[in-house]
């Protein structure tokens, strides 16, 4: 009974360490180009792991939610769509993939990507913005959907459970060290830890020449440009090797940089010419709205001259909107567009504007396009509201399937669509359900309770609420470690 308890707080212990780590600032570095590709065997999955999958859905809704509770996840619903879409078309090809996957984009400049226990895939923008395509973007994805079928991170911690707490912390920093640089592992990799902490980055060498080899496939048999891997591997080395000091002190201890980059490209040419579609247009417009959206102040940014007229514009819109000039939105754009990324900016600067009438007749073609696009629904339903037909826009929004990544934006209008339409249990359950999306367990319950008290409520819905609540009560209790 001692045993299992002492077992239980050190596994709380070194979880609660992990959020930390992915949410502290100071702790964020770029990817890590160190790690050599050995030619190793497949370690697989552990069959002996003592991390069940059970328990890392757990810890990655745990991670989730922390994550989003920070206010650096970018909740635009048309970024957020995108990266699941790609994130999904890539998991659907790994292997060994059983629990669900999360993909998130944070609000950060630093070059940066990595996985999580739970199947947590956290990209920082800025990486985003490194990309020159797709498919090199996609290749970043896949390594890190690697790191989570491969079980990498599980198995660190597994191994953790056998040391002392402190060790156990230098070997999860060992593991982070496989998706961020020196800098940050250093950062905890202290004193008596130390000899530990080498041995779990020599694991992490192991996994990260898995996590390309892995990834490669995942990448090619999804359809993207399996030379995108090693071509944005050997961008990051020449930009950052010069750079960084500290990552340029690193790259100088670990010369076989080179081989991994060089055996990456072997690798990739054995799939053969690629002669699959270079760029998703999506992906263009995407890098754009990101672009604009780091941007501290309104003024014009340098757009590089090689993307599209098109996109080009669009970026030029974007920071015209950021500028509150709706209507040099709407003089560069025009007011009739088929294309969803560019006809979802003209609707916002026609919002701005109080034309909502305009915005119906713009989105509304497009919605039989996208059905069920979050994205199209959120300002149709804006612009019903803002002519005083809630009806219409509850009609919009009823229907819609929430889920765990469903955009807090979303709840945001729902609770304010259901409330003008006088459906008080719904509009207390769209903020019970924002609420657990970021783990504020203790006013999910509250609200979920005065939902349950709404006459406006059905007897199905009494029963969905009444499980919603006793689910939440339990994630409550589990959060505590009462469980």
């Amino acid at each position: 009974m001692i045993k299992n308890k002492i077992d239980q707080i050190r596994f709380s212990c070194i979880t609660s360490i992990l959020i930390l780590l992915l949410a502290s600032p100071s702790l964020r570095a770029e990817l890590d180009l160190s790690l050599p590709d050995y030619n190793l065997p497949d370690i697989g999955v552990s069959s002996v792991a003592t991390v069940s999958y059970a328990k890392e859905r757990k810890i990655g809704l745990k991670v989730l939610r922390e994550i989003r509770a920070s206010h650096r996840v970018i909740e635009d619903l048309e970024i957020s769509a995108w990266i699941r879409s790609l994130g999904n078309r890539l998991s659907a090809r790994s292997p060994h993939s059983t629990n669900p996957f999360y993909f998130v984009v944070v609000k950060d400049k630093a070059v940066n990507a990595f996985a999580t226990l739970g199947g947590v895939i956290v990209v920082n923008s800025g990486l985003i913005l490194e990309t020159d395509s797709e498919s090199e973007l996609a290749a970043v994805l896949s390594h890190e959907i690697a790191h989570v079928t491969q079980r990498h991170i599980a198995r660190m911690v597994e191994k953790s459970r056998k040391n002392t707490i402190g060790t156990g912390l230098a070997i999860l920093a060992g593991v982070l060290a496989s998706s961020k640089s020196a800098d940050a592992g250093q950062a905890i990799i202290t004193g008596a830890i130390a000899v530990q902490a080498h041995k779990a980055l020599s694991f992490s060498r192991e996994a990260e020449a898995e996590a390309d080899r892995v990834g490669l496939r995942i990448l090619a048999s999804s359809g993207f440009n399996p030379m995108a891997m090693p071509i944005f591997l050997q961008k990051l080395e020449s930009q950052f090797a010069g750079a960084n000091s500290n990552a340029n002190e690193y790259l100088r201890s670990h010369p076989l940089t080179i081989a991994r980059v060089s055996g990456t490209r072997s690798s990739a040419l054995k799939y053969g010419k690629f002669r699959g579609k270079s760029h998703d247009k999506t992906y263009f417009y995407m890098k754009e709205k990101i672009r604009s959206l780091l941007r501290t102040t309104g003024k014009q940014s340098i757009i590089p001259k090689t993307i599209p007229t098109n996109i080009r514009r669009y970026a030029n819109g974007l920071r015209l909107l950021r500028q509150g000039q709706s209507g040099g939105v709407i003089k560069l754009m025009g007011v009739k567009n088929s294309n969803k990324s560019e006809a979802l900016l003209i609707a916002e600067a026609l919002l701005m504007q109080h034309k909502y009438q305009q915005v119906i007749v713009l989105l509304t073609p497009l919605m039989r396009l996208y059905p069920g696009e979050n994205a199209l629904i959120i300002p149709l339903a804006n612009a019903y509201l803002g002519l005083q037909q809630p009806q219409k826009a509850w009609r919009l929004m009823k229907p819609i399937v929430l889920s765990e990544q469903s955009s807090l934006i979303f709840f945001e209008v729902l609770q304010n669509v259901a409330r003008q339409q006088g459906l008080r249990g719904a509009a207390y359950r769209a903020v019970a359900e924002r609420n657990l999306r970021v783990g504020n367990y203790k006013a999910a319950i509250a609200q979920l309770r005065q939902a349950m008290k709404s006459v406006d409520i059905s007897g199905e819905e009494l029963r969905y609420l009444q499980y919603l609540l006793d689910r939440t009560k339990i994630e409550k209790k589990e959060e505590r470690g009462e469980y």
